[in-house]
């Protein structure tokens, strides 16, 4: 894939050389990237320049081979019956495989290179990574702490939990139940069959806006023995308004084919929360474990184990771009994530705010920050945006770049939050990323063994007291604060 993606790099590059104009070469690299059914890179601000970069760069040509191959095969396994209870559930072996080794190679990436911040400060980036997101243990218990959150501001309001399910029409369906072909089945892939989705979840979502209709809650994304994926959805809303809701999305689930057998059964499934039964929180618990690592379950809806099943469908989720888990109405978690890292505040108002967040109290976070229903705008906290800062490994010095790889004009990135037309930056170390070899690595890392040293005896004689420094990483941002407050 590597010498191909080379060759078409150069195919690019020779057609922008012989263009005579910018938008010439664009439309030829465009021919190029059509022809091998490549995604074409989205022109930003009419700014041409980056969007040729890229098309003549063989490391992006080189990604993108990597995912439409994968997928195409499998589609293809999906096609010809290897993803389905009976072979391979979820997704091919093949694809299993790929994955299980591409983990392998990440983890030893992590482990292998290392960030210093200003301080001297070395840390390995599976360290930081274990104490993120990325940490399947730490992004399920985030995602069950801002369910509960949902549920008890539910509780305080007078709201009440509905738990629904959206399914596709038969025709997206490679096998039937029983792990046989499906004869009706159009060719509709797995990405085709989510988008279906998500553009049925954004007319429901459009509809109910115009009622003056705002649920709240969750939305999780699993596949089917097939590969075909489907929604279950954990809303909160008024009382008054849950009949309304039912109607409109059952409305729009049987647009297409909705006269088709079994289509009222399947096509659309409402279970309201009875708190007699049991908590909302108990109805999607096991969901959001089954699709990130399995934890405290046996075994799936089909019998297979429960880790096994989960390695599976994260694999599905990987290599389609799905998002598995998304939140639906509430503050932003972007806040809630910045407001944990910061500070003690001056402001009463906004420490009473900070300190819920510290306290991975979703609940009271979210009744500080306004109403669920409110929109994102309207909230009196919004993330800060600022340019990205680097440190120079020649000079120390800290430097803010102005251009990406390709051109592009650098992003903001995610420094802290904004309070009242005040911005509280979160930042507080800047990163500079290490290579394993880097003989930087090696004086740095003997400096700080005698620094420890040193400090130990300072500790046995008294002098000091002893601070252990817990270090944290945000997964969005490399040049993070890796202190958690």
């Amino acid at each position: 894939m590597f010498e191909a993606a080379k060759r078409f790099a150069e195919k690019c590059h020779t057609a922008r050389a012989r263009a005579q104009s910018p938008i010439d070469a664009y439309q030829s690299c465009l021919r190029i990237v059509d022809h091998y059914q490549v995604k074409r890179p989205a022109v930003k601000s009419d700014n041409l320049e980056p969007v040729l970069n890229r098309m003549c760069c063989h490391r992006w040509w080189y990604r993108r081979i990597q995912i439409l191959r994968l997928r195409k095969i499998e589609t293809i396994s999906r096609n010809i019956e290897l993803v389905n209870r009976l072979r391979g559930t979820y997704a091919s072996d093949y694809t299993i495989h790929v994955k299980r080794k591409q983990k392998e190679r990440n983890r030893l990436y992590l482990a292998s290179n290392f960030v210093s911040n200003q301080n001297g400060e070395i840390f390995s980036l599976q360290n930081l990574a274990d104490r993120s997101v990325s940490n399947p243990a730490v992004r399920r218990a985030e995602l069950m702490v801002r369910i509960r959150g949902f549920e008890m501001v539910a509780d305080h309001l007078g709201h009440v939990g509905e738990f629904y399910t959206l399914t596709t029409p038969s025709r997206m369906h490679a096998c039937l139940h029983n792990g046989h072909a499906n004869p009706r089945h159009d060719g509709t892939t797995t990405l085709e069959a989510h988008q279906y989705l998500t553009h049925l979840w954004s007319l429901i979502r459009a509809e109910l806006d115009r009622q003056d209709i705002r649920p709240y809650g969750f939305r999780v994304v699993e596949p089917h023995h097939d590969g075909t994926p489907h929604w279950h959805l954990l809303l909160f809303m008024p009382d008054k308004h849950r009949e309304a809701v039912r109607k409109v999305m059952s409305h729009y689930a049987l647009l297409d084919s909705g006269n088709e057998p079994g289509a009222l059964k399947r096509r659309f499934k409402v279970e309201p929360i009875d708190p007699a039964k049991g908590s909302a929180v108990g109805y999607i618990a096991k969901y959001i474990s089954k699709n990130i690592d399995g934890y405290a379950l046996d075994c799936d809806s089909y019998g297979n184990d429960a880790i096994q099943a989960a390695e599976r469908i994260t694999a599905w989720a990987n290599t389609w771009g799905i998002r598995q888990f998304q939140q639906i109405g509430g503050p932003s978690v972007t806040v809630w994530r910045q407001l944990r890292k910061l500070d003690k505040a001056d402001d009463p108002e906004l420490e009473a705010i900070r300190q819920s967040a510290t306290a991975s109290d979703w609940a009271a976070f979210m009744l500080a920050i306004g109403k669920p229903e409110t929109p994102h705008r309207s909230h009196a906290i919004k993330p800060f945006y600022d340019q990205s800062k680097q440190l120079n490994p020649m000079t120390g010095e800290t430097y803010s770049p102005v251009l990406g790889r390709y051109g592009d004009t650098a992003p903001l990135r995610v420094s802290g939050i904004v309070w009242n037309g005040l911005s509280y930056s979160t930042k507080k170390y800047i990163w500079m990323l290490l290579k394993v070899d880097s003989e930087d690595v090696t004086l740095r890392s003997e400096a700080q063994a005698e620094r420890t040293q040193c400090h130990a005896g300072a500790v046995s004689l008294g002098l000091v007291s002893i601070t252990i420094p817990t270090p944290f990483y945000h997964p969005e941002v490399i040049h993070e604060n890796p202190t958690q407050h």
